[in-house]
């Protein structure tokens, strides 16, 4: 790739909000204050992640051909070389397949960096989330390193259970990108849809965009529509803003630039993006749907 751009972010405070790498002839350089072992996540054009694992005065090296970018190779380091090792082990496998591999690494190597980052890949920010096995491997990782803050971090994230059908909408009061007030009891009496999206997610922007032209057509049939909430994960609102453009009026989005620590996010207890939420009187009436699936509802 002779010239482009990469969105990165840290899933455990290796770095603050989401910043920007310039790729020029191709070739680019990062550089970041490092004090502790963690994680920085560059986003591909493709949307897909891929972990870096920095250490103080430790530089890593990437290398990949931009017609086969998955392939990228991370090399500098011993974490970032086993990392490059296990993706190109488990590149064939199936996800359940993956999920099970990364659950073996885990175990095998429990006080890893790259411990950290499989489980929160496999296990939360996925899917189909399995929270039960999440906490039952990061107490093994507790217990295998020294109190570190991006496993302390990780730990604390683990308490926040996802809400399920039935479930009631807890409390919670925020800003939105206009300044208004956002709380929990206005989306308690009929029908509510949250949107759970990030702007380096193009799925969860196209979700959105999709929800706002589906209830553009049923305001033009004369028929009654939802309510609608954004709630944006980006450290930053600017980017938000930048993201949402002029449809930034069409419902409240709620961006705190506090990512997964936001109380909003806590309070929904949603560990991925995109996600979403139906409620019908303040109660979960579906969750985590396909996004014909999310329209289907809408109209029901």
């Amino acid at each position: 790739m002779n010239q482009g751009e990469f969105y990165v972010y840290s899933p455990d405070g290796a770095i603050s909000g989401i910043d920007t790498i310039k790729v020029q002839g191709g070739r680019f350089a990062y550089e970041i204050p490092c004090e502790e072992e963690g994680t920085i996540v560059i986003v591909l054009p493709n949307f897909s992640e891929i972990p870096v694992f920095v250490e103080p005065g430790k530089s890593v090296d990437m290398k990949a051909d931009a017609s086969h970018i998955k392939d990228i190779e991370v090399t500098g380091t011993k974490a970032n070389e086993r990392m490059t090792e296990w993706r190109k082990n488990t590149s064939s496998q199936s996800p359940d397949g993956m999920k099970k591999q990364a659950e073996v690494f885990i175990k095998d190597n429990p006080s890893s960096v790259i411990s950290r980052w499989l489980l929160r890949k496999y296990f939360v920010v996925t899917v189909k989330p399995d929270l039960k096995k999440a906490r039952e491997l990061v107490k093994l990782i507790e217990k295998n390193t020294d109190k570190e803050s991006s496993v302390m971090r990780l730990a604390v994230g683990l308490e926040n259970v996802p809400l399920q059908v039935g479930d009631i909408l807890p409390a919670f009061n925020a800003k939105d990108l206009q300044g208004k007030d956002v709380l929990a009891s206005q989306y308690r009496v009929g029908k509510t849809v949250v949107l759970v999206w990030s702007s380096w997610n193009y799925e969860g922007q196209s979700i959105s965009r999709r929800v706002a032209r589906k209830i553009e057509d049923m305001k033009f049939q004369g028929k009654q529509v939802p309510k609608v909430l954004g709630v944006c994960i980006d450290a930053s609102a600017i980017d938000a803003k930048r993201s949402i453009g002029s449809d930034s009026t069409a419902w409240s989005t709620v961006c705190d630039g506090l990512m997964w620590d936001s109380p909003v996010v806590k309070a929904i207890g949603t560990t991925k993006v995109p996600d979403n939420y139906i409620f019908e009187n303040g109660k979960v009436k579906a969750c985590h749907l396909g996004t014909e699936d999310l329209i289907k509802q809408i109209e029901m």
